[in-house]
């Protein structure tokens, strides 16, 4: 179990892509069950990187990004570069950008069910207008697992991803 925290990431022990025994750092050696990086992006490869030096944005020097980001101004490069490089990947095997809403980065909380949400209304509500423009809100609702999903394993072909951005939900969403 990892004790790491991380800003943008609630739940990495659930819900992000570990490997499935303990293997060596590729970055520092260490003996563990760690983030697999065969879904990071970069010129160069690695097989996993230990919560330390995640954390520690090591993946940067290695020019290998975990996440994708774009946002607001010059002042938050370094959040930006938290998210690219120092916070775990969401599990999703499709490129997805981290949500940036009202000026700040979201969190990313689960893989969401019903139970998330007080309502359908709530549920359509945390989409962005861009998204429910482009989403049949309807059918994606009937999507969802009726219970709370406890890990990335128990997602479907069709994931939704629960964020929150100063106590408000934020999703977004994809499927195999």
């Amino acid at each position: 179990m990892s004790i790491m925290n991380f800003k943008y990431f609630r739940d990495p022990d659930n819900f992000a892509f570990k490997t499935d025994e303990p293997m060596k750092c590729s970055v520092c050696g260490m003996l563990g069950v760690w983030f697999d990086a065969g879904g990071f992006y970069g010129i160069d490869e690695i097989e996993c990187i230990c919560d330390d030096c995640l954390a520690a944005g090591k993946l940067k020097a290695l020019e290998i990004e975990a996440n994708e980001a774009f946002g607001g101004s010059a002042e938050e490069i370094e959040e930006i570069e938290e998210i690219i490089f120092a916070t775990p990947a969401l599990p999703t095997w499709q490129g997805c950008v981290w949500p940036y809403v009202d000026g700040s980065f979201c969190v990313f909380e689960r893989i969401a069910s019903k139970q998330d949400f007080d309502s359908k209304e709530e549920f359509k509500r945390a989409f962005s207008n861009k998204v429910a423009e482009q989403s049949d809100l309807e059918w994606l609702w009937q999507t969802l697992p009726e219970k709370t999903v406890e890990n990335y394993q128990q997602g479907g072909d069709v994931t939704v991803y629960l964020f929150s951005n100063n106590g408000a939900k934020y999703c977004t969403w994809d499927a195999n």
